[in-house]
């Protein structure tokens, strides 16, 4: 059951999309939806003249940007996708990605969006770093995506512990779905031992009230995340399910990963846990 859903509001940027998916969410479960938003102060340019000159600039600044969280405050309050929901809000001045690590919890899920660009540095918020430091999972809602109904899901199966933490954690989710196909993409020659592998899961949701199915996909596309968008697309799912980060950011950053891909490419929406 998920009881509290978070869901960052940015100052500044329309995140209107965003809201309205968090509160078709919120709705389902008659779940608290709690509006974050932050914004970090900018450092002063400091010159030989300093002092006084740099002080009213911070003022200047930090007035601004509690301007930007009033904004984005009434955004989310009068937005008619909350209207009967229980709603929440909490604002702040300080770094978006540690105070929505902070702020989580208080929520089951955290509801994202991709970091826009014109934000700037100092607003900029990496999806993958604050599912690392959350330790909850995370739902990222594509630019332009104003609907998530979630009756067919697809779970990007990987015989890894993110993959069971994250069947688990978007169970009430799974629940709620008409048919969840569990999809695992190998190399032809572990054809096989995936069927196996996926059966089971499907088998285990089963017995969780899930209405799910099982595949095996031999890879075809260039990436695992390539098949798996593919797979959500020919199965109709606006969701898919996955585990995240099975190996250091690092690595995954020098030699590519299912999880940066999802969260930068995917038209869908994507649950990830870690």
């Amino acid at each position: 059951m998920l009881t509290s859903i978070l869901v960052h509001i940015e100052p500044d940027h329309a995140s209107r999309n965003r809201l309205e998916c968090a509160a078709q969410v919120a709705r389902r479960f008659n779940a608290r939806l709690i509006g974050v938003a932050a914004a970090q102060l900018r450092a002063p340019v400091v010159d030989n003249y300093g002092g006084v000159a740099i002080a009213a600039e911070m003022e200047a600044e930090e007035e601004r940007i509690r301007t930007g969280l009033k904004n984005a405050e009434a955004g989310f309050r009068n937005s008619p996708a909350v209207g009967g929901l229980q709603t929440e809000w909490r604002s702040v001045v300080g770094v978006p990605e540690a105070v929505l690590v902070r702020e989580s919890r208080a929520a089951d899920v955290i509801v994202l969006g991709r970091a826009p660009a014109q934000l700037g540095v100092f607003s900029l918020m990496d999806p993958g770093d604050v599912l690392m430091h959350a330790r909850r999972p995370v739902l990222v809602v594509p630019d332009g995506t104003r609907s998530l109904e979630a009756k067919r899901i697809v779970v990007g199966w990987k015989d890894a512990r993110e993959g069971r933490r994250a069947c688990l954690d978007a169970l009430p989710l799974l629940q709620r779905a008409d048919l969840v196909s569990v999809v695992e993409v190998v190399d032809e020659t572990e054809i096989d031992a995936a069927k196996a592998r996926v059966a089971d899961v499907a088998t285990f949701l089963g017995r969780h009230d899930v209405r799910a199915e099982a595949e095996a996909r031999v890879r075809a596309e260039r990436s695992v995340a390539d098949a798996l968008m593919l797979a959500a697309e020919q199965h109709g799912a606006d969701l898919t399910v996955t585990g995240a980060y099975g190996h250091t950011r690092l690595r995954e950053w020098v030699f590519g990963s299912v999880t940066a891909d999802l969260l930068t490419r995917s038209p869908k929406c994507c649950f990830l846990a870690h």
